[in-house]
């Protein structure tokens, strides 16, 4: 599956920026990482480790913090491994398709993946890291579940993404403000007018003590129109082109999660993949967050 690298980079640079936390998601959650501390726990510390698809390196920090030190992360997104150099400076970071890398066969002793290597098509980069795996070593890897918690989740942040675009919201609170800067009290009580529905929308996503990027844009909307006499238009229209750049990064981001989630004949056939490669390589298992079902487990050990 292709992916639009300038999407997932602005994702990664928004979210550097979200101070009000509306496009965290499930990178975070700590039952995540109490899966990882367990499936790295045996693993050798000083033997070279890929997290493929890597992200900003959620996986990574674990690993660098339980004291692996050959790590490597690989994304298809510039801003992912950029991101990743600034958290973990002595961490190699490549730019790269899970599906197609440069790496040599057998090079690591661990691929591991975070809801990462299925974005590039689950069994091209099945077959990808089939050839990364040195003999003895294992795959690792949490991949999005068809119709699971995580998929549901998603599935709502989209619709939400999209019923912020469709109202129109963004591009009419600037036009207020430009109106509004020109002095024409006329035109901005039409302008008002006008984005009244746009507002009854964005307001109607936002739920009270729950951050969200709805709360995020008309919080943000609201302090520069109480303080706009502080800001040049500029500005302001700044704000506004950041936002909806995160809106769009965002939105671009779940309808890949979307798209990549598997069903469980899917996982079956990524892990079949490794069997045929001479992995020993058993059925797929689930991972439960919050006590739902929300992520598949695949796991294969390359014969030594």
């Amino acid at each position: 599956m292709a992916t639009d690298t300038t999407a997932w980079d602005n994702y990664w640079q928004g979210r550097a920026g979200d101070g009000a936390g509306a496009l965290t998601g499930v990178e975070h959650d700590a039952e995540l990482a109490a899966f990882w501390a367990g499936a790295l726990a045996d693993l050798d510390r000083g033997a070279p480790l890929l997290d493929l698809a890597c992200g900003a390196g959620t996986v990574l920090k674990q690993a660098h913090a339980l004291g692996f030190t050959g790590l490597t992360g690989a994304d298809y997104a510039p801003g992912a491994i950029a991101a990743l150099g600034e958290a973990l400076p002595d961490v190699r970071g490549v730019v790269c398709s899970a599906a197609n890398t440069s790496f040599e066969d057998g090079a690591f002793a661990a691929v591991v993946s975070q809801f990462g290597f299925e974005y590039a098509g689950a069994e091209d980069a099945a077959q990808e890291i089939t050839r990364l795996v040195a003999p003895g070593g294992q795959f690792i890897a949490l991949a999005h579940m068809a119709e699971g918690a995580i998929h549901e989740e998603v599935t709502g942040h989209h619709a939400h993404c999209r019923a912020i675009a469709e109202s129109g919201y963004i591009q009419q609170s600037k036009t207020l403000f430009e109106k509004v800067f020109a002095g024409d009290v006329s035109a901005v009580e039409q302008a008002q007018t006008v984005m009244a529905p746009a507002r009854e929308v964005v307001f109607g996503l936002t739920i009270p003590g729950r951050p969200s990027l709805a709360a995020h844009l008309t919080q943000g909307a609201a302090k520069l129109w109480d303080d706009r006499a502080k800001y040049a238009l500029r500005d302001i229209n700044g704000w506004f082109d950041g936002v909806e750049a995160q809106r769009a990064a965002f939105e671009a981001r779940m309808a890949s999660m979307m798209v990549a989630a598997m069903d469980e004949n899917q996982a079956k056939a990524v892990l079949d993949i490794f069997s045929k490669a001479g992995f020993n390589a058993g059925a797929p298992s689930t991972l439960q967050l919050g006590g739902e079902n929300a992520a598949w487990v695949l796991k294969a050990t390359r014969s030594a």
